[in-house]
């Protein structure tokens, strides 16, 4: 499962964090990634775009996404269109990963059950921008 969010603060600091577990639900991995200055929808796709692009390298075939950004789930889903050309391009740049998996499922949950991916997207605020951190569990 990958779970991923965003971060961006009052003065456009971003991060994207992302985070896997095993199906029984056990952590493996957690990712952030400075991204400098962004909204934070743009941090949102840059955060599941990091969770997927690890997933397909690390030879994930079947995935399950979770996020707390309903538009982001929805637009990824054709549910919603994207307005912004800006994300629309970051938005078919994370269909496209996401049609390289045998199986993909994604859901909107609630703030309160992606705190592990918040915590990451927060920490990635202090990164620099492109600079990405991966925690293995072991």
């Amino acid at each position: 499962m990958l779970e991923f969010d965003g971060s961006s603060k009052a003065n456009g600091q971003a991060g994207a964090g992302a985070v896997l577990r095993a199906d029984n639900g056990s952590m493996t991995c957690r990712l952030r990634e400075g991204l400098g200055t962004a909204d934070s929808s743009t941090a949102e796709y840059r955060a599941i775009i990091l969770g997927l692009k690890y997933a397909l390298q690390k030879g994930f075939t079947h995935i399950r996404v979770r996020g707390d950004s309903k538009t982001v789930c929805m637009q990824i889903q054709e549910q919603v269109k994207v307005k912004s050309r800006r994300i629309s391009t970051l938005c078919e740049q994370a269909k496209q990963l996401k049609a390289r998996f045998l199986s993909f499922k994604i859901e909107h949950v609630s703030r309160k059950l992606n705190t592990e991916a918040d915590k990451q997207a927060s920490l990635a605020v202090t990164l620099t921008d492109g600079h990405i951190e991966e925690e293995i569990e072991k």
